[in-house]
């Protein structure tokens, strides 16, 4: 974004406080400059001339959560998102915590394997201490990519190809989470890819105002994506999804057109007559009462969360009547809300990010559910500082429950 642009934006704000009703940092502080009309405030008077970036005004535009709310109830429709990532670029210069951050993110994402074999001796003392800060779950275990060439599930009978961006959660933190892809889009009849030339989503730098590095990792995943003969690239992540259909075209002027979001891309295509059931008997009787804890990112910008619970209703209805039916009761909390990870918010708001995850907890755990369902990685990670009662998974896990046959 340009500063002519980013200037125009700005303007449109009329301050009508909408972004007020459902913003996370707001609910939680109840302060003015912890919403998107408070930002903008600040930032109208940062291109006036009126306020400098001080070490206060930089921790009021790095305390959003990039989670979207605003932009998704902005009467105007006012590209809210772009806003705060390109006043990120402003500040950058001026706020020591962003740029050393910044450093040691480029440093450890230009190399995750070789960044995880570094700390991996000192993985348990690492664990203990940032669980007892609550910057993490406990147990939680920093894994190679899985795969060091490109992996390639072949499929019987297929009936066509899909690429997987893993992300790097999925890839160094739930590596478990590509295999069972691949089994689902094999049992649908796919040919699986998962490219080993794939990089971060860029996400983590624009957070930082890392906006050229950003733009380097876009064009290599564009490079690398874009060559492959495949009928959809398929995330499990909500934030890479956007990352990739929204954020690419932005950046390098090329977005990703076949992107799908793992609801999207399946949606009508389960039809348990048509599964490749050959690799054995179904999985045993699942009954489950879970509720659904829907992530930021799709509730705010790819707006499907009624497809991914219309897909685990279709699952239920298809095997109702089977000798191992699948019976999920599929629950809402009261209100869907933000988990409070946002990446290196949780990190330099830790205090915020655990309340805002503990009202969050609360309201999931009201409904008496047996277990959580999502469909982000990195709500999977946020949930399990605070739950350790009850299993939280993957969407992708309960598909493959559903019609993969038993190993």
């Amino acid at each position: 974004m340009n500063e002519k642009d980013f200037i125009n934006l700005i303007r449109l704000c009329v301050k009508c406080g909408g972004c007020k009703t459902q913003c996370p940092t707001f609910l939680s502080r109840r302060e003015e400059t912890e919403t998107a009309r408070g930002r903008v405030k600040l930032l109208h008077a940062l291109v006036e001339g009126k306020v400098k970036p001080t070490k206060k005004f930089n921790e009021r535009l790095r305390s959003c959560l990039l989670c979207g709310s605003c932009a998704n109830h902005c009467p105007l429709n006012i590209d809210l998102m772009e806003v705060f990532y390109h006043a990120r670029t402003i500040i950058r210069d001026h706020d020591t915590t962003m740029a050393i951050t910044g450093f040691l993110s480029k440093i450890a994402f230009k190399n995750t394997d070789l960044t995880i074999n570094m700390i991996k001796p000192f993985q348990k003392l690492i664990n203990n201490r940032l669980a007892k800060r609550k910057l993490m779950p406990a147990n939680v275990q920093f894994t190679e990519n899985q795969f060091k060439k490109t992996g390639i599930f072949m499929a019987k009978n297929k009936i066509g190809r899909v690429a997987i961006f893993s992300g790097c959660t999925i890839k160094h933190i739930y590596p478990e989470l590509m295999f069972s892809a691949a089994r689902v889009f094999n049992a649908l009849r796919y040919e699986v890819v998962f490219p080993t030339s794939e990089v971060c989503c860029g996400v983590p730098f624009r957070s930082l105002g890392m906006e050229a590095t950003a733009i380097t990792y876009a064009e290599r995943n564009y490079e690398t994506f874009s060559k492959l003969k495949v009928d959809a690239i398929i995330s499990l992540c909500p934030t890479c999804v956007v990352s990739l259909k929204k954020h690419y075209p932005a950046l390098i002027g090329n977005g990703l057109e076949n992107v799908y979001d793992i609801s999207d891309f399946l949606r009508g295509k389960i039809d348990m007559d048509s599964i490749d059931s050959s690799g054995g008997p179904r999985r045993k009787t699942v009954n489950l009462r879970a509720v659904f804890h829907e992530p930021c990112h799709q509730r705010n910008e790819l707006k499907n969360g009624s497809q991914t619970r219309e897909l685990i209703n279709t699952l239920r209805r298809q095997q109702h009547d089977t000798a191992d039916p699948f019976d999920i009761e599929l629950l809402e909390p009261n209100r869907q809300s933000c988990c409070g990870f946002g990446g290196a918010f949780s990190v330099f708001f830790s205090d915020m990010s655990n309340q805002i995850l503990g009202e969050t907890v609360k309201e999931l755990d009201k409904t008496n559910a047996e277990a959580v369902i999502t469909t982000c990685p990195n709500c999977i990670f946020q949930l399990s500082k605070a739950i350790q009662d009850k299993p939280i998974y993957h969407l992708i896990e309960i598909i493959e429950e559903a019609i993969t046959p038993q190993a």
